[in-house]
């Protein structure tokens, strides 16, 4: 026991000992770094606790794998999906859970995400899946496995307190041939306030600053459009249709039922798209973000 220890680190300790699975002996030792005396007298206790935690982690994620075999692939549901990625510490396990409905680990030490996260950022009726992705090794044959699946992404966000941890996941990601559209998040401003370079938006996850900024960048960036179906004499449907940009009208149609495709006849627009509301349109009208449409099939 360290001099000085507190009661909260000796309590961390005693859960420790009496721990009987991998797991249960990894929050202990988290609890025991937490807790423990932070002074130069204590440096080597606190580095043995983070050896011995690196080495427990190590094991539970072998115990998991021979429980279960490989980690269960990630399979693409909802609207778009965006994968987050970054070199550990970066926030990302804090940023899943604002953004969306999981409930991720959180935890100040390194490499605590051992397998992907994943939850759905519901954004004005589009439903986006969000994978994070865990930390990155900078070992390509470590990360293989989990840039496999940021292979799948229709985005992929780099998340970074600096340009050096910015710059390293580039890297990373241009080793794996991985070739995709790119969102850069600054993440901790609250903290680290200096930009990176390649930022495209400077956030807190903590404090929430410019969290609704980017949903908003997360949505523009993956090129979606929301479309508003109407029956006639009806109001419109309150959730949207959601079309990639640069979809017609034939892509709506097929998109609600292939019957519609083979039965229309016309569609009314009110929206962006046209020069007059309820604009009379046919199958290869493009159609514009937040658009309404009231088709018309062939009695």
């Amino acid at each position: 026991m360290p001099i000085n220890a507190s009661y909260e680190f000796t309590d961390a300790e005693h859960k420790f000992f009496l721990a009987k699975t991998t797991e249960e002996k990894i929050l202990a030792l988290e609890e025991m770094i937490r807790t423990a005396p932070h002074h130069k007298g204590s440096e080597n206790l606190l580095a043995n606790l983070k050896r011995r935690l690196a080495k427990l982690k190590k094991e539970y994620k072998d115990e998991r794998k021979k429980r279960k075999g490989k980690p269960a692939l990630v399979k693409k549901t909802g609207d778009a999906f965006v994968s987050l990625i970054g070199l550990t510490n970066t926030g990302k396990s804090f940023l899943l859970s604002i953004l969306t409905n999981a409930s991720p680990k959180v935890s100040e030490f390194p490499f605590t995400t051992i397998f992907p996260e994943q939850g759905i950022l519901n954004y004005e009726g589009c439903k986006i899946q969000i994978v994070e992705i865990p930390a990155l090794h900078e070992n390509i044959q470590e990360d293989s496995e989990n840039l496999g699946i940021a292979r799948m992404s229709d985005l992929i966000i780099i998340i970074g307190t600096n340009n050096n941890e910015i710059e390293r996941t580039f890297d990373e990601l241009k080793n794996s041939n991985i070739n995709l559209p790119i969102l850069v998040v600054h993440n901790k401003a609250d903290i680290i306030p200096k930009i990176p370079a390649k930022a495209e938006i400077s956030i807190s996850a903590l404090t929430q600053e410019n969290i609704k900024e980017l949903k908003e960048k997360i949505f523009t960036k993956l090129k979606l459009i929301r479309i508003f179906t109407k029956e006639p004499g009806k109001k419109q449907a309150q959730l949207p249709v959601i079309l990639k940009a640069g979809s017609k009208i034939k892509d709506l149609a097929e998109k609600i039922h292939k019957t519609f495709l083979e039965k229309f006849n016309y569609a009314l627009i009110w929206g962006k798209s046209v020069k007059f509301q309820g604009q009379r349109c046919g199958l290869d009208h493009e159609l514009k973000d937040l658009d309404v449409v009231e088709i018309y099939l062939k009695k």
